[in-house]
């Protein structure tokens, strides 16, 4: 049977099936992540002679624009990165919000037992109250910080099964890509492709990726400063290590392939959750861990001082009251040179809300305040044993030896104050309420009300009280937490709007299917009509030619 109707009318039929098969699949997976629609392709068959030869399927081809998912992308990851930043933070601020860890009542009921104690300053048990008060504060310090230190903690273990997830689906991208590239671009692989996006999406959630798409489809994925991480079938990973400038925190590292590790800048990262959680834990994490030392140490050290300007009941001059943590120095782990540093507070009131980074370089040392990057200015002089003293910011730094250029230190100041805070005292006797010129200290309060006055006293930075400085840690964290979520919730509404947008070209429309599929449905009957009229006609012609 060659008569063209029969040709024109199987391709019909075929071209309906497929159609039909294809809508059907659109409907079964509407409700599949990550599924792009598919449509048909169709064209008019070579034709030969004066008639037609009926009709081509081109193709299948995705619904799929690549600048809203490019667009989509950048959304997300950056969704990504503040939805996380703001989970975080606000587990700070309802800390220092909370009434029960609220660090001013426990600094006003010290004070409280001051001014009791200055009252009835022979009086034992105003005496207990006082060390009893003080305890009760630096348990309260030291709570602050160690819930801090265990966020710091919860942090290092999340980067590591971040890392983890990142070189699942980066070895899962790059197996994609292998396939791919061995069945083609054709539709055969549509479903591979949306395979390979959904990984790329959920990818991006965790870091932020650039994608660059290669002539045969192939996907190349760089994160950072441009760090490959999908190349053609080959994936790249990261690990997590401790960091070279300071062993007790833990950094990302890149295995170029060769099995050598390099640490990455965790400023390039700021993309994903990833990126959320390095700029928190580097930045609003650590600042207050170094504003609440800095007022722990402000306390503790001035205190001390004024006490020990008073005598004891036994006529003695006081002593520490309070022990505080002193500050460390850590050296970086690629250091060469034989130098050995040491640091100590020279005036806590001048200290400031951050650790500090001490680099040798060619033109000497170079200092830099660690929580906002600037460079601090020094003075210079020799002590006793010929070490170069370096004096800044309520601080000594003392250097022997010889460093070597590029050698970096981490001087950690007030990070450590509260780890070593305690009360220095358990008799109550040797509390200095009087003053040094009462040679008994019997009943006499001078050093006391002092000791008092230095509730109102402006020892924080020079610059606030105790209190106004601990209002203003809480009142800043609080700013920022509602700015973060501010953000997230701006960056989320952006990535519903991309999505809808998204979904409105490669989403499947229910709807639409089901006209299609009638749509089809009679194109399929009509070309079957053509069929039957072809044989029809043929059979006559048998019949007239019998």
């Amino acid at each position: 049977m060659s008569s063209p109707l029969y040709s024109i009318a199987s391709s019909g039929l075929k071209a309906a099936q497929i159609a039909l098969a294809t809508t059907s699949n659109n409907i079964s997976n509407a409700y599949v992540d990550g599924y792009n629609l598919q449509r048909v392709t169709l064209s008019e068959a070579q034709q030969s002679g004066a008639l037609g030869n009926g009709v081509t399927i081109t193709g299948i081809s995705r619904a799929y624009d690549s600048l809203v998912v490019g667009q989509l992308r950048a959304a997300s990851t950056s969704a990504a990165a503040a939805s996380t930043y703001s989970d975080n933070i606000s587990q700070i601020d309802n800390l220092l919000s909370d009434s029960d860890t609220d660090l001013s009542t426990q600094m006003s009921t010290f004070f409280a037992s001051l001014q009791a104690l200055s009252s009835a300053a022979s009086d034992s048990a105003a005496r207990q109250t006082v060390i009893g008060s003080g305890q009760n504060l630096v348990s309260q310090f030291s709570s602050l910080d160690n819930t801090l230190r265990d966020m710091d903690s919860a942090i290092d273990s999340q980067l590591s099964a971040t890392a983890d997830q990142i070189n699942t689906y980066a070895q899962q991208i790059a197996n994609l890509n292998a396939q791919i590239a061995r069945q083609g671009t054709g539709s055969e692989s549509n479903a591979l492709l949306d395979q390979r996006d959904q990984l790329v999406n959920s990818l991006n959630e965790l870091v932020g990726v650039n994608v660059t798409v290669q002539d045969d489809s192939t996907l190349s994925l760089t994160i950072g400063s441009g760090l490959t991480l999908v190349q053609g079938s080959s994936a790249y990973s990261l690990a997590v290590v401790p960091s070279a400038a300071d062993a007790s925190q833990m950094a990302l590292a890149y295995d170029r392939g060769n099995g050598t590790l390099s640490e990455i800048d965790p400023a390039t990262l700021s993309g994903g959750s990833l990126g959320g959680m390095l700029s928190f834990r580097d930045g609003a994490l650590a600042d207050a861990r170094n504003q609440l030392g800095q007022i722990a140490l402000a306390f503790a050290d001035s205190f001390n001082q004024q006490h020990q300007a008073g005598v004891d009941l036994n006529g003695d001059a006081g002593g520490d009251f309070f022990t505080l943590g002193s500050p460390t120095v850590v050296s970086n782990t690629r250091n060469t040179g034989s130098a050995v540093l040491s640091v100590a507070f020279s005036d806590s009131t001048a200290a400031k809300a951050s650790d500090y980074t001490a680099k040798y370089t060619a033109d000497g040392w170079q200092i830099t305040r660690n929580s906002d990057g600037a460079s601090v200015a020094y003075t210079t002089s020799t002590d006793a044993g010929g070490a170069t003293v370096l004096s800044f910011e309520g601080l000594s730094m003392s250097v022997s030896g010889t460093p070597s250029v590029n050698d970096s230190y981490q001087l950690k100041t007030v990070s450590n104050v509260i780890q070593g805070l305690s009360v220095a005292i358990t008799d109550p006797g040797l509390i200095a309420a009087g003053q040094a010129d009462d040679e008994s200290g019997d009943g006499d309060n001078r050093n006391a009300e002092a000791l008092l006055a230095l509730q109102n006293t402006k020892l924080v930075g020079g610059s606030a009280t105790l209190s106004t400085a601990y209002a203003s840690l809480v009142s800043k964290v609080g700013t920022e937490t509602s700015n973060a979520k501010i953000t997230a919730t701006t960056q989320a509404s952006m990535v519903s709007q991309l999505t809808e947008k998204q979904q409105s070209i490669s989403g499947v429309n229910l709807d639409e299917e089901y006209v299609d599929l009638q749509r089809y449905q009679q194109y399929y009957q009509a070309n079957s009509r053509v069929m039957t009229t072809a044989g029809t006609i043929f059979d006559a012609l048998l019949s007239a030619l019998g």
